[in-house]
């Protein structure tokens, strides 16, 4: 604090008693010592921390049972910050004015109907709206709608069992186990380096990915796209610049797709862990017996190309008795339901924008699982010889070295039967059905198998041993028999055909791209071995069936069936060597047990995890499900943090009505923050704090929360009645507390946090909180009685009214300082600046109401 002029200071030792009026006038003292704080103050300063509207609110919202009608600071939605400005009751189709103010620097406020159990239908409406409707012609034709209509035609429909892929879960555990199973040291490494591990043993390896055939149809203005059931509906439901307006009120207080301060994203975690859709149903819907739809209403993220959704489906009573329902859900099949990129790239609007053009259907297809089918050797045991020898050097029998190897010789001559390694020569040939063949060696008890198509670009030729049959059934052969019964192997999922040694080399590279151009090196002598009474031979092989084709049965799934979603994530989709290795790449589940493998992938999903600021557990959801203006939506988090807005779905149907999370939302506090020596004021602003809330419609409680002040200050001008608690009225705001008038309460932060003090004041109902609050002042007996209430135009801020619970600066710490805006309003009264959303956390002092 500036030291009193020692004029200031002789005029107020001649003062002889306590008044109202300042016997000096140190008018200079007060605007000198602000000015050194703040600069100069604009003149036209009226300290206005709100902004007053008025608008008549018709209760003909989506809603049953309206209690009332209100005007919010945000949505109210899983959201803390929300509160109420104004209200008043109303029953449906009612139409009442309402009075509020809104903190100012704000753009918008939300008209709500609510019910007496805190379900909301809200609006987002500027402060100059005069009148608010819900139900305009649009809306109430869309909700009679909102149910897609039964029937649709899906009898031309059919699952493409050709063309069933793994899912990328599926092939890391894959490779991650080959490196566990296998003593190829290459794949063992290939699966540490490419640190795939976490899904080793995990039970995802009969994950399967299924879309429509490329021949099925459907009519009703309904399309086929993708291996997707689609239709357009930009014309016949868009998404209007209201509802467009209301959604992003929404999104933006709930699931933010903001950044802090420090540059992370905003965790809105805390509200998705409280929802029902969690709580209660794993964060699955729940099926009404009637058409599923999807509606993407927005798509933000910058890797929404390389993503597609899918869902699935079960009964829960079908869940066997001892089986997880992870582990159950693992072998679900999962249904192509949204290609993102196809939407994304017709949506018509900004990344960040609210929009409607396509609807996605989810056909049932009826309940299936993976299946296992056996198969038997050919009757003949084979030595198997390439015929493009041409010198004595040259080996030509494909032949086990002892050696796994992905690179060691597969050639030598011919061994006799007594030789100990002749064994290792010998193969069984296994027919798998459609052209597939597999090779088994006798001698090493493997499969002779490709390193497989996700592997390093120029190493996917290679081969090795293993007896891991998920991966041998991944890479199978083709035979085919040329006019002089030789034949020529390929590898059906990599470009490799087998190729014997040159003249110059005895190590066959059985290598990629090989063509008819090179000769009798790519054919082989397929020589049969009859003498087959001792040996151990592979008497059959047990792999996963191929899938087949399902025709779907029905638009709708089952009544009582859950539906859960998966959103798949490929990078780079067309580099097949960083499929499995990319860190940007992984499934995705609204079922947070599900996520308890890509939690843990190193180097981006995991930091979601790691990264303290965003506090994912392993076992969080990915997939956000709640209800918000009587739909339900899906939010996403495809990345690192969670902020889950990644995408966001709108939900056709009343599949997600089983979710139930009513709002609670508390009336709208002030704080009023005193400085009690103007004319050597710190303002640290914290001298004297009150809060004010309401009650009911005649009652406000008052209550002091801190003092920075180190005189006796009392606090005066509380216009209302006593009805409870402890009298405030021209008491001593220390001896409130129970301290020295020394003391400071509540403003140093290494101090214990003291209760407030609270008294109840019976008022008009008419009278808002802002107008009790702006006739309360208070008395510095350390000062002369001199009194400190607010501001006129033009003066010194010594006392300020702000909406919510403010947090105040700290002690001795100027909110100039505290708040870095904050002067740019003093010396611009049109320059607010939202200038208390900038702050210094080292300087503010958490109000104990925000604690």
């Amino acid at each position: 604090m500036r030291k009193i002029s020692i004029y200031a200071l002789l005029s107020i030792l001649s003062l002889g008693s306590c008044t109202k009026e300042f016997v000096y006038n140190d008018a200079n003292d007060i605007k000198e010592n602000a000015e050194q704080i703040f600069g100069l103050i604009d003149p036209n300063q009226d300290w206005r921390t709100t902004t007053s509207g008025t608008v008549s609110i018709t209760a003909d919202a989506d809603l049953a049972d309206i209690a009332k009608v209100q005007i919010l600071t945000e949505s109210p939605f899983f959201n803390g910050n929300s509160v109420i400005l104004a209200e008043a009751e109303a029953t449906a189709g009612q139409t009442v004015t309402l009075n509020y103010d809104a903190p100012r620097g704000a753009e918008t406020v939300i008209a709500a109907c609510t019910d007496d159990k805190g379900h909301y239908f809200i609006k987002a409406i500027d402060l100059s709206t005069k009148q608010v409707s819900f139900a305009t012609k649009t809306a109430q034709t869309r909700a009679a709608t909102r149910t897609a209509e039964a029937g649709i035609g899906v009898s031309n429909l059919t699952l493409d069992g050709s063309n069933v892929t793994r899912s990328l879960n599926a092939n890391r555990e894959i490779y991650a186990e080959l490196g566990t199973n296998s003593d190829n040291s290459y794949m063992t490494n290939f699966t540490t380096s490419k640190k795939i591990y976490p899904w080793e043993n995990n039970n995802w390896k009969n994950e399967a990915q299924w879309q429509l055939t490329s021949t099925s149809t459907i009519s009703g203005g309904w399309n086929v796209v993708e291996g997707t059931v689609v239709r357009d509906i930009s014309s016949s439901n868009p998404m209007l610049e209201d509802e467009a307006k209301t959604l992003k009120a929404i999104f933006d207080k709930y699931l933010s797709h903001k950044t802090n301060s420090d540059g992370s994203r905003v965790n809105n975690l805390v509200y998705i862990r409280e929802g029902s859709a969690l709580r209660f149903f794993d964060n699955h819907l729940t099926s009404d017996g009637n058409p599923i739809t999807l509606i993407p209403v927005n798509m933000a993220s910058t890797e929404i190309d390389c993503s597609t959704l899918y869902y699935y489906y079960y009964k829960p009573s079908d869940v066997p008795s001892g089986t997880s329902l992870t582990d159950y859900v693992k072998k679900l099949p999962k249904f192509k339901a949204i290609p993102c990129e196809y939407t994304n790239t017709n949506k018509g609007v900004n990344r960040e924008d609210f929009f409607r053009v396509h609807e996605y259907l989810l056909p049932y297809y009826g309940d299936f699982m993976p299946t296992t089918q056996t198969f038997y050797p050919q009757n003949n045991v084979y030595r198997i010889r390439n015929v493009g020898k041409t010198s004595k050097n040259q080996k030509n029998y494909l032949t086990y070295f002892n050696s796994n190897n992905h690179n060691a010789e597969r050639l030598a001559n011919a061994y006799e039967a007594s030789d100990s390694k002749f064994l290792n020569q010998l193969w069984q040939v296994f027919d798998i059905d459609n052209g597939r063949y597999l090779l088994y060696n006798i001698g090493a008890k493997k499969f002779l198998t490709n390193v497989g198509k996700y592997i390093e670009d120029g190493n996917n030729w290679e081969f090795f041993f293993t007896d891991y049959l998920p991966f041998v059934k991944e890479i199978p052969y083709t035979i085919s028999i040329n006019a002089d019964e030789t034949r020529r192997i390929k590898c059906v999922n990599t470009p490799t055909t087998f190729v014997g040694a040159t003249n110059n080399s005895s190590n066959p590279r059985i290598a990629s791209n090989k063509t008819t151009n090179d000769g009798e090196f790519i054919n082989w002598a397929f020589e049969a071995y009859n003498f087959t009474a001792n040996i151990d031979a592979l008497e059959s092989v047990t792999l996963e069936a191929d899938p087949t084709d399902h025709a779907a049965i029905s638009d709708c799934i089952p009544s009582g069936y859950r539906v859960g979603f998966m959103l798949s994530k490929i990078y780079n989709p067309n580099l097949l060597q960083n499929y499995l290795k990319e860190a940007k790449n992984g499934c995705l589940y609204g079922y947070g047990e599900m996520n308890t493998t890509i939690n843990n992938f190193p180097d981006h999903f995991s930091s979601a995890v790691t990264n303290k600021k965003y506090g994912m557990e392993p076992n969080d959801p990915r997939i956000a499900m709640f209800n918000a203006n009587n739909k339900t939506f899906l939010a996403f988090e495809d990345g690192s943090d969670t902020n889950y807005s990644d995408m966001i779905i709108e939900l056709g149907g009343n599949s997600g009505s089983f979710f139930d999370d009513p709002q609670e939302v508390e009336e709208q506090a002030y704080t009023m923050c005193f400085e009690d020596r103007p004319n050597v004021a710190d303002y640290d602003m914290n001298d004297v704090v009150l809060r004010c809330t309401r009650v009911s419609s005649t009652e406000l409680e008052l209550s002091l929360i801190a003092t920075g002040a180190n005189d006796p200050v009392l606090i005066n001008g509380i216009v209302g009645d006593y009805v409870s608690g402890t009298e405030l009225k021209n008491k001593e705001v220390h001896g409130l507390f129970g301290v020295e008038t020394s003391t400071f309460v509540n403003t140093v932060t290494s101090d214990d946090v003291l209760p407030s003090v609270s008294c109840v004041y019976r008022v008009d109902a008419s009278t808002s909180i802002k107008q009790f609050l702006s006739n309360i002042y208070i008395t510095n007996n350390g000062q002369g009685g001199r009194t400190i209430g607010l501001p006129a135009t033009g003066e010194s801020p010594f006392a300020l009214i702000m909406p919510g619970n403010f947090n105040y600066p700290q002690e001795k710490i100027s909110i100039a300082t505290a708040y870095t805006t904050f002067r740019n309003w003093v010396n611009n009264a049109n320059n607010y600046g939202n200038w208390p959303e900038y702050y210094d956390d080292s300087k503010i002092y958490i109000n104990p109401y925000n604690r």
